[in-house]
């Protein structure tokens, strides 16, 4: 299936959008062991409101405007594929410890962030959005899955889709089950044909084969981000953002492919080219 990247939004450490991540692929900027993360303020949720829905909400709301608006598209219209590996676990490892407790009492507030889809709720309220927003979770294959159903959309319905792939850095007792040192969080505005731009930019123009049998994730080229990206789920999208900015990059000819994982048995190939 045919494809493009219209714009994209990224936060992270020492990522605090889609304009740092290319100053470090072009070695302006480095990301050191000693870079602490940074906490999103996204300007579309009031500041209360920001403290009542935590990290993940935060960072998923945070990349979702800077996608949109980096690709020229209308907030309020396009359409959403929002997917996580494991959703808010500080929520959830709250509520499990407070319904083992005698007195079972539940903050209304955790209670109604605890829901997977709860980063789009807040995504849609921020941009007056009215329009279908899909949850996927997929485990380690989150991001596979999201990019399959945004271009799936995104082609069906002859409109850019925003899919937004998020996780936040965990502790036991679910690092045990999948650790995730990282909190990161990814956006990409996906138009359903290859050679459609947005206003800002040049659209990047991609293929997508859906392959059987499981083929190893392409990491990030440049070593630090490589390292962010194995430390969380989402570093498979980093892996596809970094394609972007070098397919961008002067005198880059020909094509780059790299490989993501969509089911425990098939992989995504996904080829980008730079518009003629």
């Amino acid at each position: 299936m045919k494809f493009t990247i219209l714009g994209m939004g990224i936060w992270g450490r020492g990522l605090q959008g889609a304009g740092a991540l290319g100053e470090v692929v072009r070695g302006a900027s480095a990301i050191v062991p000693e870079t602490e993360f940074v906490a999103p303020r996204p300007a579309a949720i009031p500041a209360r409101e920001q403290r009542r829905a935590g990290l993940l909400v935060n960072l998923a709301v945070m990349v979702a405007h800077e996608a949109c608006e980096n690709a020229g598209v209308d907030k309020t219209l396009v359409p959403s594929v929002f997917a996580s590996a494991l959703g808010d676990t500080d929520v959830t490892d709250y509520m499990c410890r407070k319904l083992t407790q005698t007195e079972k009492l539940l903050s209304p507030t955790r209670f109604h962030n605890s829901v997977h889809n709860a980063a789009a709720g807040y995504w849609s309220i921020s941009a007056a959005n009215h329009a279908p927003s899909t949850f996927v979770g997929g485990f380690v294959n989150s991001v596979g899955a999201g990019l399959l159903e945004a271009v799936t959309q995104a082609r069906a319905f002859g409109q850019p889709t925003l899919l937004v792939c998020y996780d936040i850095a965990n502790r036991q007792p679910f690092a045990d089950l999948l650790p995730v040192g990282e909190s990161l969080a990814c956006a990409l505005v996906i138009g359903g044909e290859a050679g459609e731009q947005a206003a800002s930019q040049a659209g990047i123009d991609c293929e997508l084969a859906y392959v059987d049998g499981q083929t190893s994730p392409t990491p990030p080229s440049t070593p630090a981000l490589a390292q962010l990206a194995s430390a969380n789920p989402v570093g498979q999208a980093l892996s596809l953002c970094e394609a972007v900015v070098r397919v961008c990059g002067p005198g880059f000819a020909g094509e780059r492919t790299l490989w993501i994982s969509a089911t425990p048995s098939a992989s995504l190939r996904i080829v980008l080219r730079k518009p003629s």
